[in-house]
Order: structure tokens, then sequence, then C-alpha cells
């Protein structure tokens, strides 16, 4: 068995198409970690604006200075800061008619990433920060968990899919903790979606000939008519994605994270997701939301390996089994959900949508299934798994039982 995995996989790894899929991957993910860095911006003390490294270590370095816990009393002042800094006359500038670049730079700029918490809590559709101005009730927690509650009212929501979220909602320690977390937002925001699109592709150009292959040269008459080719063979080969497929997977992360986060940095790894996603109602810091996120993701990228595989048993071609698979796994971005709950949950466990690890633990999907309610992310790794468990032995048994040319 372990020599057929081996030759099994070394087919796999050998393909020109594998290894031209591969490094497209990781090109791509170096290219992306590159567009990440270069288009970064920021301002320096005297005004000079800043890009790329020098934009990213300029404003590690004054929200490293902000690092702690932010307490309903710390929020007030800042606030306070802010309030008066918008509604004094002599900081505006005359000619544009908005605050002096030295003012923004003094009161505003360094405190920046706090306000924007602020005003996903106290104004969540408006990135204007003089909306701060209005604001007379400073109790940041307790508007927050208010406005949670708004969105189970507004929402066709049970009272048990409600209880839920509030249960989870009230279990998120404050005050929260803030420090510089730009690495792993830009990890978790902009990178991991498109890391596993990426290793989504390569997957099913890796996996799609392993069983259509067979077809297209006549090994299948060869393995079918052997006297362990009905089991072993198919075993191994299924084994030897599962390997391959993992491979990948790991190269990926890891480089992806490397690539990511040695020019941002490892900062606010253990401070509340909430500083990056505010009205999100789950406990969890911003390294447990991206373990969770790398392990959710990987089922996910398991799933469409026995996808493709399945489609591979199916086609009689390796080039038909990879358009089939690659469409049915990006076909879901550019589905508008629009008003349906129902065809919204649907589309929100498919796999390019379930791979977007922010926006799984910043929704409010919830999915009642009898007197259970299931979160998002248990959601996904439920339908995974039914996948695989469906997918893998329906691939097995096509393949066995199709007619040999």
């Amino acid at each position: 068995m372990k020599t057929l995995v081996y030759y099994e996989k070394r087919k796999i790894l050998r393909r020109k198409s594998t290894v031209i899929a591969c490094l497209f991957m990781l090109l791509s993910i170096l290219a992306l970690s590159l567009v990440f860095v270069s288009d970064q911006g920021y301002f320096g003390a005297d005004g000079t604006e800043l890009s790329g490294h020098a934009a990213i270590s300029a404003k590690r370095e004054n929200e490293h200075l902000l690092a702690g816990q932010l307490t309903p009393d710390y929020l007030t002042d800042i606030l306070q800061r802010c309030q008066t800094t918008y509604n004094t006359a002599e900081n505006y500038d005359s000619m544009t008619g908005g605050l002096r670049n030295d003012v923004y730079l003094k009161q505003i700029l360094p405190y920046r990433e706090i306000l924007n918490l602020m005003l996903g809590v106290y104004a969540p559709d408006t990135y204007d920060l003089r909306v701060l101005t209005t604001v007379t009730d400073g109790d940041f927690y307790n508007v927050r968990h208010a406005n949670i509650q708004a969105v189970l009212d507004s929402g066709s929501y049970t009272s048990a899919e409600k209880d839920t979220v509030l249960k989870k909602a009230a279990m998120v320690s404050i005050p929260f903790t803030f420090d510089y977390a730009n690495g792993w937002d830009t990890l978790l925001t902009r990178a991991f979606s498109t890391l596993f699109l990426l290793i989504s592709i390569a997957v099913c150009v890796a996996i799609s000939p392993i069983f259509a292959n067979e077809y297209q040269t006549g090994a299948d008459s060869i393995i079918l008519a052997s006297k362990y080719g009905r089991r072993e063979t198919v075993h191994a080969k299924i084994f030897a994605a599962f390997v391959v497929t993992s491979s990948i997977y790991a190269a990926a992360v890891l480089f992806c994270m490397i690539t990511v986060l040695l020019p941002f940095g490892m900062q606010g790894w253990n401070c509340n997701f909430q500083i990056l996603s505010v009205n999100s109602f789950y406990n969890m810091k911003i390294w447990q939301v991206v373990l969770c996120g790398i392990i959710i993701n990987y089922i996910v990228v398991l799933e469409v390996m026995a996808f493709t595989m399945l489609m591979s048993a199916i086609c009689k071609t390796s080039f038909a089994a990879v358009i089939i698979s690659v469409v049915c796994t990006l076909i879901p971005m550019f589905i508008p959900t629009g008003n349906s709950k129902l065809f919204t949950h649907i589309v929100n466990l498919l796999p390019a949508r379930a791979v977007e690890t922010y926006s799984v633990f910043s929704s409010y999907d919830l999915y009642s299934v009898g007197k259970l309610v299931f979160t998002l992310p248990y959601m996904i790794m439920i339908v995974a798994c039914v996948w695989i468990l469906v997918a893998l032995p329906t691939a097995h048994r096509k393949f066995c039982r199709h007619q040999v040319a």
C-alpha cells in the first residue's frame, strides 16, 4: 500500500500541470504580498507622506504607543478630544473647509484606529469622523451591545438564535485589548480569501487527472482487471490526493504568513478580534481567529479536493474535470445573494465564500437544525465534512464500476 501511495504521489507531483499550478500559486502569493506592502500609506511626524515599508514602520510605532486596554474612561477621553478638535473653529483650513494638516496629524491621526472602532459602534454607516461630534452617550460597550441586539431584532431570527448570539456576545472579554495589528488585519481581510482560492485552483489542477487520466491512457482497464485494483489502487489514489493537497496547503499558508507578517510584524496577535471587527460576537483573540480560519479553510480545501476527484471519476478527460472543478469552486464569488436569507445562507457555505475568514467570524448567519443552532464557522465545517464523506466513496464507486472501453 505504501508503495502504491508513493507512486501515486509521484505521478501527481511530476505532472507539468501540477508544477505550473503550484509555481503560479506561490508567485501570485508573493506578488500579492508586495502589493499589500506597496499600497500602504501614512504620514510622518513632520507631515511627510509615507508609503510602503516606511508607512508600515511609522504606523506601527504610533499605534503601539496606544497599546493597552480600551477602558470606558480611556475611550471617553479620546472621544472628547476628537469632539473638541472638530468643534474648534481655529482648527479648520479656510480654503479647504477641513481640518488643518498639522491639527489632523497631531490630534486625530495617532488615534485614528481607535476612532474607527468608535465609528463602527456609534455610526457604522459612515467613515466621517465628524459624526462623532454628535455622540452624547459615550458608553462604548453598552452601545455596542445594543447594536448587536438591534441586528437581532431587525432580522428574522428565532428566539433560540437570538439567545445563542447574546450568550456568546456576553462572553466577549471587555475592555478590549488594543495594539497595532495591521499584519493580522491584512491576513484576514485581504490575503486569506485570495490565498485559499489560489490553493483551491492549484488543487483542482493537480487532482483532476487522478482518475480521468487513467481513462485517457487506457490504464483503467489494467487497474480494474488486477487483483487489488478496485481496492488498494483506488485507496492509494485517494490517500495520495489527501497528502498532496495537505502539502500544497501547508506550503502556501506558511509562505503567505511569512511574506505578510515579515514586513508588517506580528504585533497585536493576542488582542481581541473586535479591534478588527468591532461588532463580532465571538469571544476570540486575533490569533484564535487566524488559527480557526486556517483549520476551517483546510477542511474546505479538502472539500474542493473531494469534488475534484468526483469530477475526475465522472469526466472522461482531465481537462473537463479541471474546468468544471475550478468553475464550480469560483462561481459563488459572483453570485449576488439578494434579500433571500435562505439563498444567502446556502451561498455562504460554498467554498469561495466559506474561505473568507474575516467575514465568516463577523457574520451573524445562524443555522437552526431542529433545536440545535449552529454558527456559520461550525456549519461550514459540518457541510464540508459531509460532502467529503459523500464525494470520495461516490468517486470510488464511479471509477470502479465504469464501463471499460
